[in-house]
């Protein structure tokens, strides 16, 4: 069993999920985990301390996480390391990134048909930040609409400090708007500020923001749709980057991980009416937790404990839906967030999406877009490199 090394200084719920995906991926190859925080100490300290840790540990892999000062960590040349949404890394060492141009593509897509008036609002001091608002106007561009971008002048930890500016960018607007937000908490404000002179959401501003942290997402009664990272892409490519590695081979300097898709709650939508029926709860439960499994109608009439033609009548009832369009309403919008990426590898498409075979995707394609194919569709949608 081989030791791949941690090194963490973002421990954050909205790391968790990336986190849990890379344990699955170590367990398919035989690996275990050792977290390791950075300290708070000097770094010729620090670096005497991960001396020490590795010695003991003699680990195969390396991965450094969310290191947001550079920590220049003296690892062994020859150990395989990424580093993962870090502001450096090593010579000839690859990072793994947000593929941030995704994320406000997805989330224009989220807000599409949402009236004449779009806006973002974005901390100015990040290129992260600035890469994301581009690219939602972008997408709209690309459709021939407008969109206006509010460049805010604050710290990440300070982001409440831009309130007025926000409250004061708002009152120019004509309702109803849609706004992108390039965080979580941004986007939380930008509602505080609506909110503050009656507006309500989201009847005259809709709203999205970045990392679906269910925290701040649901801390306000207006819950906030936002966009969902691909942890899952995340991981895979960090993994197999350490694999590369580990067989000697030459790695790309740069992985880009992309949006899983849009979280979808009070802030874009009609506030969510839970059904009636226990067993259409757990079956909708299930279907959104695992649409991108190869799961059936049967699996989820299984998770209902009832008979299929009632499970299905009674699903209709409450959703307005049978479970097989549910199930395949949700792929179907995880392939069109994919899709926006030029890049996008059709080969991981299936795997990514819950078919067993490529033939598989191609019917349900052909079926849902009038025919065209998958090589079709993503040069219809791509927007982002």
């Amino acid at each position: 069993m081989k030791t791949i090394v941690i090194y963490s200084q973002n421990r954050s719920s909205n790391y968790e999920e990336f986190f849990a995906e890379l344990l699955r991926e170590g367990r398919r190859r035989d690996w275990r985990f050792a977290f390791v925080e950075p300290a708070d100490i000097p770094f010729a300290e620090e670096n005497a301390r991960m001396g020490k840790i590795l010695g003991v540990l003699k680990p195969a892999g390396f991965v450094g996480c969310c290191l947001i000062e550079n920590r220049h960590i003296d690892l062994p040349r020859e150990l395989p390391q990424v580093w993962l949404d870090c502001h450096w890394a090593p010579p000839g060492k690859p990072l793994v990134r947000h593929d941030n141009a995704a994320f406000g593509a997805a989330a224009a897509r989220a807000l599409l048909d949402g009236g004449d008036n779009y806006a973002t609002f974005g901390i100015d001091w990040f290129s992260w930040s600035r890469q994301r608002t581009r690219a939602f106007a972008a997408t709209l561009a690309a459709k021939g609409i407008k969109c206006r971008r509010i460049k805010l002048d604050v710290q990440l930890e300070s982001q409440y400090m831009a309130l007025d500016d926000i409250c004061a960018a708002l009152k120019k607007f004509k309702r109803p708007v849609s706004v992108f937000a390039a965080t979580d908490k941004l986007a939380a404000i930008v509602l505080m500020a609506a909110e503050s002179f009656g507006w309500h959401c989201p009847g005259d501003i809709r709203i999205v923001g970045v990392d679906d942290n269910e925290i701040t997402c649901t801390a306000s009664p207006t819950t906030l749709s936002s966009v969902h990272p691909d942890w899952a892409d995340g991981a895979r490519v960090t993994a197999e980057a350490l694999v590369a590695q580990m067989r000697g081979e030459r790695v790309r300097r740069l992985y880009l991980y992309g949006a899983a898709g849009v979280t979808r709650r009070a802030s874009t939508r009609d506030a969510y009416r839970r059904p009636k029926d226990d067993r259409v709860n757990r079956g909708l439960a299930f279907v959104q937790s695992e649409f991108a499994t190869p799961i059936t109608v049967s699996d989820v009439v299984a998770k209902m404990a009832c008979s299929r033609s009632l499970a299905d009548r009674r699903f209709r009832e409450e959703t307005g839906k049978s479970i097989l369009e549910t199930i395949e309403d949700l792929r179907w919008e995880r392939l069109q967030t994919l899709l926006v990426r030029k890049s996008a590898d059709l080969r991981q498409m299936p795997r990514l999406l819950g078919f067993r075979t490529p033939a598989a995707l191609r019917a349900f394609v052909r079926r849902r877009s009038g025919g065209r194919s998958m090589t079709a569709l993503r040069a219809s949608n791509a927007v982002v490199p």
